[in-house]
């Protein structure tokens, strides 16, 4: 029986309307994980906070998840309907789902609320879980990134879909870079087996393991997908990094040498003079590891200090009278 009061607004949790495209979900999701990591905020709630975050993000970011829990929202804000809603695409861009809650064909909406929310979801093994216990057996071969399945663009005529991954497995960014190691289970009418899988040094987010399936095909084949959970320094793409490094004006202006952190490590980075706010400089070879491995992309952000006292005030007024420099176009003038 489905349970109403288990059903979660994904959209209302990322704070973005069910015509959201996948940029404003993604950018959401990103503010709102950076703002509720365990690893920043301390508050006892915030690791809850998170994990629902996260897994409005695991729905939402995946176009045949989305579509089925677009149905079954639809359908919880429509609780008087005896009848199913069936999806029809909107327009090109896969958004603007209408629903027809006539008879006929639709999809049993139970099953997929029990497989998202109910007993089905909480039961399952193959459910995600960040400390393991997948229940899978074999030895894993790597294959390439999955994130061509994602986004939300529906097409008339579809391209063959590659297998869809049984479960997610979550790590950490340092764990991605070191390698890291993870307890799967795998579960039979014969009792749980335990294995450890590791996985190697330069796993990228949304790469496809493959479990079991071995040379006498004794136990069936299995995919988990790899998700790199948000980091509170570096933006990943790929195996590529971005960071944000704030700079005084004088800094900025004048050039120097700054200790700027890397995945593998902090390196000494040398600001040119005369540099500007949304300035990229490359760090080659210091992203996630790889043949060849990424790169990491340092972006400036110029930070003004307040005038808080009479000292400070000088200064900037003697700035105001040494400097004729005007950012602003002539035409403003």
């Amino acid at each position: 029986m489905m349970d109403p009061s288990q059903f979660k607004d994904y959209y209302k949790i990322l704070g973005v309307s069910p015509s959201a495209g996948q940029g404003e979900i993604k950018k959401n999701f990103r503010k709102l994980a950076q703002k509720y990591h365990p690893d920043v905020n301390k508050n006892p709630d915030s690791e809850v906070r998170f994990k629902e975050i996260s897994a409005a993000h695991d729905i939402l970011e995946d176009e045949e998840k989305r579509r089925e829990y677009d149905i079954l929202y639809q359908y919880m804000q429509n609780p008087g309907s005896r009848s199913r809603p069936q999806a029809r695409a909107g327009d090109a861009s896969g958004q603007g789902f209408s629903f027809d809650f006539s008879a006929g064909n639709s999809p049993d909406i139970e099953e997929i609320f029990n497989r998202l929310f109910g007993q089905t979801a909480a039961n399952n093994p193959f459910a995600r879980s960040r400390s393991g216990g997948f229940p899978f057996f074999g030895n894993p071969n790597f294959s390439e990134p999955a994130g061509h399945r994602r986004g939300s663009q529906m097409s008339h005529n579809p391209e063959p879909r590659p297998a869809k991954p049984d479960a997610q497995v979550e790590i950490s960014l340092e764990e991605a870079f070191e390698g890291c190691k993870r307890s799967l289970e795998w579960r039979s009418p014969q009792g749980v087996k335990q294995i450890v899988v590791t996985l190697p040094a330069g796993i990228t987010d949304g790469q496809t393991i493959r479990i079991g399936g071995g040379p006498n095909k004794q136990e069936p084949e299995r995919l988990i997908t790899v998700k790199i959970s948000p980091h509170r320094w570096f933006r990943l793409n790929e195996r590529d990094c971005e960071l944000d490094l704030p700079l005084t004006p004088w800094e900025a202006a004048l050039g120097c040498q700054l200790t700027v952190p890397t995945m593998g490590g902090q390196v000494r980075l040398r600001i040119p003079p005369g540099s500007q706010s949304g300035q990229r400089l490359s760090l080659k070879g210091k992203g996630l590891p790889g043949n060849p491995p990424g790169n990491q992309t340092v972006l400036l952000r110029i930070v003004t200090p307040g005038a808080n006292t009479a000292h400070e005030i000088e200064a900037y007024q003697r700035f105001a009278k040494e400097f004729t420099f005007n950012p602003r176009p002539e035409q403003w003038g």
